[in-house]
């Protein structure tokens, strides 16, 4: 009873205060709050009690994100552009070997002169290749493009970048969250999580844990994932959906679920540099720098 009276006393605060996520409204704790905590649980604390970030890096890292949000936006333009032309150009071509199929015909019954046919057959072939021309040239501008934002190539479903993602739940698991974008290939959907900051020699474990929280969110949703992938702006890494993540994801949301019952989480780490890199150093009271 104690546990669910406090379940509604933190639903009604968090409803109530205009500083909560939007997505901590319908499943908690969200993908964000997961990476915060596997960072540090008492930075995930600070932020559930309403401490905002004022780091320059916070700052650069959501400018840095409109930015991409931006470019994805031209690519996906760029890739219509080319997908109508490419169709179009088709369509042209499937008329002009109509046109030049009806000439043969006639001209072997000899029933009329087809030389009109002909040029209006080869005008459509010459416009057709023009087209094909046109959307060669968008499809290398969507590459170029894409290798310059530093994006992850392939089929867009969903962005949160451009702020168009569906807001992923799941209430067996009681979680919640919108990756930054998600790709669609032949093995499935692929979530992916940009990270602005400098490139690690391998994906941080809070990022790990951030997107095993979309690839449980798209296996709840009846999708069949096999993994996720943390873009970092030198470095591009696969988070496989593994046994061993699936069991690291689930001790962690127990341990937050812990630190909710307890009402308190401190620092649970030694790393005086990552003290020096969290957002919410300056309110903290257990920093190390």
């Amino acid at each position: 009873m104690e546990n669910a009276t406090r379940a509604l006393a933190r639903f009604y605060v968090q409803a109530h205060n205009p500083k909560t996520n939007a997505a901590l409204w319908c499943a908690l704790p969200s993908a964000g709050e997961v990476e915060q905590f596997a960072y540090c649980a008492h930075n995930w604390w600070l932020a559930r009690g309403g401490v905002d970030t004022h780091a320059e890096g916070s700052k650069r890292g959501m400018e840095d994100h409109r930015r991409l949000g931006k470019a994805q936006e031209g690519v996906e333009r760029e890739k219509k552009e080319y997908r109508y032309a490419w169709q179009a150009a088709l369509s042209i071509i499937l008329l002009a070997l109509s046109g030049v199929l009806a000439a043969i015909a006639l001209q072997l019954r000899g029933r009329a002169d087809v030389t009109a046919l002909v040029v209006v057959a080869i005008v459509l072939a010459l416009g057709s290749s023009g087209l094909l021309t046109l959307a060669l040239f968008a499809q290398a501008e969507a590459q170029r493009r894409t290798r310059r934002a530093g994006l992850v190539p392939g089929h867009l479903v969903a962005s949160d970048l451009a702020g168009e993602a569906p807001l992923l739940k799941d209430s067996t698991w009681d979680l919640a969250g919108r990756p930054d974008y998600i790709l669609q290939t032949r093995t499935g959907p692929v979530p992916v999580e940009v990270k602005t900051g400098r490139t690690p020699d391998r994906p941080h474990r809070s990022h790990q844990l951030q997107v095993a929280c979309y690839l449980r969110l798209l296996e709840a949703s009846g999708k069949v994932p096999e993994y996720g992938i943390v873009s970092y702006p030198q470095g591009v890494f696969r988070v496989e959906w593994s046994d061993a993540l699936r069991a690291d994801l689930q001790k962690t949301l127990d341990a937050m679920r812990q630190a909710e019952a307890d009402g308190r989480a401190d620092r649970d780490h030694d790393q005086a540099a990552r003290c020096r890199g969290c957002a919410r150093r300056d309110a903290c009271d257990q920093k190390l720098a």
